[in-house]
């Protein structure tokens, strides 16, 4: 297949966008050298609204919300985990109960996201708590901006992507929490619109993520 000339339209929320497609992305353009990327970053809910438009060829979202006019195909799983700023102490040797977190400072992504999403349906299906009677919540509108927020704010706890927080994990700038009764994971899936033709350097894509990932699309 030729790529000269081919533009490929994409849009992704945060964590595929930072951490899942950039990796994908510079394989395929190793195989396609002439194929231009056009990848825009957006939330969860915009990527949809796009692709009904007619302004994307595919698109890469997290957790379970679904347009019923729109194809999700299912690729990997996702984790969120509790985080703050490294302590000398170190995380604490037992894990904390969730009462006390929700009522000291949080760090989250603002309304609209598919990270918020999947926080607020866990903590409402499984703990009966509604986000909006939390008194110490920000809401960020974006995964740097959180982290920063830990960093400048001790204390604050942050939900947040384990591939978004590996590298200051590893640093040490950062440190993982555990809280008794939180477990968050999610999907991340890829949508299109089923009336259109996948372009080949779109269907490519999906089968280096599916290489990479294992899973079967």
């Amino acid at each position: 297949m030729s790529s000269d000339s081919l533009v490929l339209r994409l849009g992704a929320s945060a964590t595929l966008s930072g951490y899942v497609l950039p990796v994908l992305l510079a394989s395929l353009q190793r195989q396609l050298p002439g194929l231009q990327v056009q990848l825009r970053h957006l939330p969860t809910g915009q990527v949809a609204d796009c692709l009904r438009r007619g302004e994307l060829d595919l698109g890469f979202v997290e957790g379970l919300e679904r347009c019923p006019r729109l194809r999700y195909e299912h690729l990997l799983h996702d984790e969120l985990v509790a985080v703050r700023q490294a302590t000398p102490g170190g995380p604490p040797p037992r894990p904390l109960p969730l009462a006390q977190v929700l009522a000291g400072p949080l760090a989250l992504r603002e309304p609209g996201s598919g990270t918020l999403a999947c926080i607020e349906q866990h903590l409402r299906q499984a703990h009966g708590v509604e986000l909006a009677a939390l008194p110490q919540v920000r809401y960020l509108p974006q995964l740097a901006a959180i982290k920063e927020r830990l960093l400048a704010a001790p204390g604050t706890i942050g939900l947040l992507p384990r591939r978004a927080v590996a590298r200051e994990l590893l640093a040490g700038a950062l440190e993982e929490v555990w809280v008794l009764g939180l477990r968050l994971t999610r999907p991340l899936v890829s949508v299109r619109r089923p009336d259109q033709p996948l372009p080949p350097a779109a269907a490519r894509l999906l089968t280096l993520c599916r290489e990479r990932y294992g899973f079967l699309l």
